[in-house]
């Protein structure tokens, strides 16, 4: 009986683990994006085809995105300068007074967590160690990265604290931007010379003031767009002088920086997200290695900052009125939620232990 109980309790923990273990590798998401375009005017609007577009996520390594569902037809087309791809719906781009237009997208995203490396300046390399090619094509200046501007360059030199590695360096301009500027949310992306006057940017405009000091020093830097997928983000409100309302279940949108250090390479950098004590513990710790974090777009050559406001200008002068609607959660086998699948493991687990004891008390008698 002694062994039976033995080989029992190794079945009951097998059972209850391998689940577990197999869904700690790869985490499956849905993520549901809804548009709804309502004219409120008496005259006929005109859409964009940015209006109309909704975006393809990043695949790669460890994270892969499908489409589940979707609302009519679509083209697939890059849809900018760093070629991120997006789908182009099939609608009618002209909306009567009166007249409503909605679509929508379902994804499927699976996503694996990312190998954290360890980062120490012991080993750290100096500048000489970044490839030609990545100075070349992400040291530039441009419309959103103001490189060029002589008080980011300024600052980026004094912040640098003229440390010979890369690794440092950015630390240390870490240390600048996250002591200098305090959070605060606002409707478009800032300018970095904006941000740096006021101190004040949220995600993404924080992360493009670093960028733009990065590149500055002939670090490759560019600017990453995602999501993160998490059940206690809820959030609703209404922007744009009324004519934008978000509202998000389980999801939002966030913004962080992709910075080439040598030896390691490309590495994740987030500014907002968390809170540490020194600009090194933030390029060591940062989230972005963790599953739930999903790549949506690469942006360094397009007009991040002034497309963005132009829409905004377009749509306010308007009477557009724009809601969408952002939904997310964990997808478990066969679908289920995460209660109804934790109750069907314990369940088969209870049931498989039951069976075998019986089956050992019947060999016993």
């Amino acid at each position: 009986m002694r062994k039976n109980r033995s080989i029992l309790t190794f079945i009951l923990i097998s059972v209850l683990l391998v689940p577990l273990v197999s869904a700690a590798d790869t985490t499956n998401y849905f993520y549901r994006l809804d548009y709804t375009f309502e004219n409120m005017g008496d005259e006929d609007f005109p859409l964009e085809q940015e209006d109309y577009t909704l975006p393809l996520f990043l695949n790669n390594t460890w994270q892969s995105v499908t489409i589940l569902n979707r609302s009519g037809d679509f083209t697939r087309a890059v849809i900018d300068l760093d070629g991120n791809l997006g789908i182009i719906m099939d609608v009618d781009d002209i909306l009567a007074p009166g007249e409503s237009l909605s679509f929508g997208i379902e994804y499927l995203i699976e996503s694996k967590p990312q190998e954290r490396p360890s980062f120490s300046m012991a080993e750290a390399e100096g500048f000489n160690e970044i490839p030609p090619d990545l100075v070349s094509e992400y040291t530039g200046h441009t419309e959103s990265f103001t490189v060029d501007d002589p008080t980011i360059t300024d600052v980026a030199k004094r912040a640098a604290k003229g440390d010979e590695t890369v690794l440092g360096t950015v630390a240390n301009l870490l240390d600048y931007v996250t002591q200098n500027t305090t959070y605060c949310n606002f409707e478009t992306p800032r300018y970095p010379l904006d941000t740096l006057s006021d101190s004040l940017g949220d995600c993404d405009d924080q992360s493009i003031l670093l960028i733009s000091m990065a590149r500055s020093l002939g670090i490759p830097a560019y600017l990453k767009v995602g999501v993160i997928i998490h059940p206690n983000i809820v959030d609703s409100d209404t922007s744009w002088e009324g004519h934008l309302e978000n509202d998000a279940d389980g999801i939002g949108w966030h913004g962080w920086v992709m910075i080439y250090i040598p030896p390691w390479g490309w590495v994740p950098v987030d500014l907002t997200l968390i809170d540490e004590d020194t600009g090194l513990d933030y390029i060591i710790n940062s989230p972005e290695y963790d599953p739930n974090i999903i790549e949506a777009l690469n942006v360094s050559e397009q007009a991040y900052i002034g497309d963005t406001v132009i829409t905004r200008e377009r749509i306010i002068a308007s009477d557009l009125h724009v809601t969408i609607i952002d939904e997310a959660g964990e997808v478990y086998r066969n679908g289920l939620g995460a209660e109804t699948y934790l109750i069907l493991v314990i369940g088969s687990a209870l049931a498989v232990a039951i069976f075998m004891m019986f089956r050992a008390s019947a060999r016993d008698q």
